[in-house]
This record gives structure tokens, C-alpha cells and sequence, in this order.
């Protein structure tokens, strides 16, 4: 009996000493911080809604980190948070783990932190180190990642936006010889619009202040920038006037669609008139108004975003034939010594005409541009053949431009009938302002023919 109970004895000795070398890895183990040393741990930029399952670490703005602690065992007592401040080292104890450990850092920089768990015997856990950088000041923050854009007539500031607290900024500039402060409520408005810039062609320097009591900081940038187009300045080249029948028509093109008005004022039959229009928001806009269907001077403005452009003085005219004192043509080919060439199409005699090169012959298609020496405002263009020559072309396409480089094709495939002797005229669907038109012929009258000639070309506009 002894010795089973000297054995059992033995057993239990082994058993207890098991029992206790696990009690004791499990002491230690319960205070790892985290389980492992120097693992990766979460590093966030926002704020956890409730206490993490895990520490979490936030950089946060004005140059603080933020530490929330994960839910710890009843016999962690307190936690000791270590690093360097320049040659002093910091020690900071931390006994309340529901709420944010928070660590206000004097640099810009990256921190070694050192965290350790301790029980109320005094048992400390493993260091975890932690390397960190804070974020810089709201103030320093908003005024570096400020994006600013030209927009019609003005400046647009947009801040970034850092918590929910107010802070206070101004924008300080000079337009035309004044002084300007426009606010900033920083956080709670945080774009800002400069209006009222009416030229584009000057960069205006910007003074940006933020002053944020909480910290003492008080905080400048400088930007330079120049004001966008007025939405009137892009309006004003596709302004077109003309008299149809008895009517004025005003035609634009309002590509930004934002809110226009157009004031027209005019004398009809002696009798002062004004008309007017408000708000208008259409892409490609039309106003008509009774002229009598006389020629007529008329005096336009238009105000976008509270800004009204210079008097324009146009004169409004019926149909007409456009005199063509300034014109030049030239052409694809030329066949020399038959015809006047290009200047035979327009030296105003029908009985001249340009002819293609023929000998060595140059196949379709065949082209001539004219040249009008400025802009004007095209409804029509006519041709009419060579004397009484019944061949040529019976089909081109029509471009027009304002530069000469780029055309807009007006018409395709437009029929020439060279057994009329009379004008052929093709009116524009829209009446446009060109410079320059081009004729290009596609198609002989007759399937052999390589060659094709015409005897003038005009052009009737307003």
C-alpha cells in the first residue's frame, strides 16, 4: 500500500508541477501587450465609433496621436506609455483605459513609442514599440492642401475640411486699386468663391490667414492666381445679328447654360425701343424683335453673375451680296493659259472662269477656298457656270472657317446643275460668321471627264 501511495505521491508532484509551470507562461502571457512584441498594430486617421476589440492608434491633427485601448484583464492595473521628446524622455502613466490616451507632440516627426501592460503586483508585460508620426495643425494643415481654381470671373478656395470645430480665416486681395477681406469659416463652410474678377489677363496675389484661438496659432499662405473668363467673354464672339423680313435676329451660344441677360436698345422710326430678356439658360439662344426690315444700329449688353459687358454697337442689315473689294481665291490645281484662274472666280465678270489642270490631267476631287479678308455673317453662297459649257461638276461639299485651318463642314453631296446658265445659290442651315469657304467638287457631269471649271462664285450675307 505504501508504495502505491508513495507512487501516486510521485504522480502528483509531477502533475502540480506541470500545473504551476503553465499557471506561470500563462501569467505572462495574459500581459503581453500585444501578444506578440513589436507586431503591426493599426494605425488609423479616424476615430473608432465604440472601444476596439484591438488598440487602435490615430494621427490626429495639431500634432497629437490618439490611443484606444482594447477591452484588458481584470489584473492589468495600469499601462506606461514611454518615448523622446527631443533629449527628455517622456513617461506617461495611464490607469483609465474607456477613453482616449492622447499624446500632444511638439514635432512634426516620426516618434518611437514604447507601451507596457503592469499588474497590481507589479508584473510588467513585453514592450511593444511603435513607430508613429503626428498630423501637422488644422490652420498649417487648411492653408497647405488648399485648392484653388479660376472659375468665370472669379476664384474658388476649397479647404480641407479637419473636424467639426469652427476656425476662423480671412482671404485678403486688391482688385482695380481696392483693398478686399472675404471670411472663411473654416470647417463649416470650407469652399469660398471670389467673384467680381473681370480680367483674366492678370494673376491677383491672395493673402490666406487662419487664426485658431485653441492652439494660439495664427497662420499665412499666398497664392497666385488669375481669375477665370467672364461668362460674358465667351458669349460675345458667338453673338450674331441680322434682319430677317422685317425682324432683328440675335443669335448666341451659351455653352456654361448659366443665367443670361440681353438688353437690346434701337431707334424704330424714330422712336426709341428696348427689349429684354432675363435669365435666358438655352445652349444656342434666338431673340427676334421688329426693325422694319431696315438696316439698324443696335445697342447690346449682356449680364452674367451680376456683371454687365461694354455696349456693343452692331448694325443689323437685310440680305445682301458681300462686295468683294478684299477677296483672294486659291485653288487645288490650275490649268495655265485656259481661263483667268482662281482670280477669274471672283473678278465679278461670268464670262471669265477657272478651269482644272487638265494636261497632265488631275483627277476628282477638285477644290478652291476663298479668302473674304475678314469675317462676316454668311446666309448664302452662289456659283454660276462657265459661259455656256454644259459639263463640269454636279456635286461638292461646302466648309467654312474662321482661321483658315479649321473647317466646319456645312453640307455634303449639294447638287450643281451645269446646264442651267443662271446663279445657283445654297442658303446655310444656320447663318454663321466665316472668313474663309471652301468648295470641294466631288463628282463629274460626265463619268470621263477628270476635269471640271465654274465661272464665278459669291456670297450673300448680312
Amino acid at each position: 500500500m505504501m508504495k502505491i501511495k508513495n507512487k501516486l505521491t510521485i504522480r502528483h508532484f509531477i502533475l502540480l508541477g506541470g500545473m504551476m509551470l503553465a499557471i506561470h507562461g500563462c501569467k505572462e502571457e495574459e500581459l503581453v501587450f500585444p501578444k506578440n512584441a513589436n507586431t503591426e498594430v493599426e494605425v488609423s486617421e479616424n476615430r473608432p465609433t465604440a472601444r476596439p476589440t484591438n488598440l487602435t492608434f490615430v494621427s490626429a491633427f495639431n500634432q497629437s496621436i490618439e490611443i484606444y485601448w482594447p477591452d484588458l484583464s481584470d489584473r492589468v492595473v495600469k499601462a506606461q506609455i514611454t518615448y523622446n521628446e527631443g533629449v527628455e524622455l517622456k513617461k506617461i502613466e495611464v490607469v483609465k483605459f474607456d477613453q482616449a490616451t492622447i499624446l500632444q507632440l511638439d514635432q512634426m516627426k516620426e516618434y518611437l513609442i514604447n507601451l507596457q501592460y503592469f499588474t497590481s503586483e507589479g508584473t510588467a508585460s513585453k514592450i511593444t514599440m511603435v513607430s508613429l508620426t503626428p498630423r501637422p495643425f488644422e490652420a498649417d494643415y487648411k492653408i497647405s492642401n488648399v485648392n484653388v481654381q479660376p472659375i468665370p470671373g472669379g476664384v474658388t478656395f476649397i479647404f480641407p475640411t479637419t473636424s467639426t470645430r469652427e476656425i476662423h480665416g480671412t482671404i485678403s486681395y486688391s482688385f482695380n486699386g481696392k483693398n478686399y477681406n472675404q471670411e472663411i469659416k473654416g470647417n463649416v463652410q470650407d469652399t469660398v468663391i471670389v467673384h467680381g474678377l473681370t480680367d483674366e489677363t492678370k494673376p491677383i496675389d491672395f493673402s490666406i490667414n487662419f487664426k485658431d484661438d485653441k492652439w494660439n496659432r495664427n497662420i499665412k499662405g499666398d497664392k497666385q492666381i488669375a481669375p477665370g473668363l467672364m461668362i460674358y467673354k465667351l458669349i460675345l464672339p458667338t453673338l450674331l445679328a441680322y434682319v430677317d423680313g422685317n425682324d432683328a435676329i440675335l443669335t448666341w451660344k451659351n455653352t456654361t447654360r448659366d443665367p443670361l441677360d440681353i438688353q437690346v436698345n434701337y431707334q424704330l422710326n424714330g422712336i426709341n425701343k428696348i427689349v429684354d430678356l432675363k435669365g435666358n439658360t438655352d445652349a444656342v439662344g434666338k431673340l427676334s424683335f421688329d426693325v422694319g426690315g431696315k438696316i439698324t444700329i443696335l445697342n447690346v449688353t449682356l449680364t452674367t453673375d451680376g456683371t454687365t459687358s461694354p455696349v456693343q454697337i452692331i448694325q443689323v442689315k437685310p440680305l445682301s451680296e458681300i462686295i468683294k473689294s478684299g477677296w483672294s481665291a486659291t485653288v487645288s490645281d490650275n490649268q495655265a493659259g485656259d481661263g483667268g484662274g482662281a482670280a477669274a472666280l471672283i473678278d465679278g465678270n461670268i464670262t471669265t472662269f477657272w478651269h482644272s489642270q487638265y494636261s497632265p490631267s488631275i483627277s476628282f476631287p477638285h477644290w478652291f477656298k476663298i479668302d473674304f479678308g475678314k469675317e462676316e455673317i454668311l446666309s448664302k453662297i452662289g456659283m454660276i457656270r462657265r459661259g455656256t459649257n454644259t459639263n463640269g461638276f454636279v456635286e461638292y461639299n461646302l466648309e467654312t472657317s474662321v482661321d483658315g485651318i479649321n473647317f466646319t463642314t456645312i453640307g455634303t453631296a449639294l447638287t450643281f446643275d451645269p446646264t442651267k446658265a443662271e446663279w445657283q445659290d445654297y442658303k446655310l442651315p444656320n447663318v454663321i460668321k466665316a472668313r474663309y469657304v471652301r468648295v470641294t467638287m466631288t463628282k463629274a457631269k460626265n463619268a470621263a471627264d477628270a476635269f471640271t471649271h465654274l465661272g464665278e462664285f459669291r456670297a450673300l450675307g448680312h
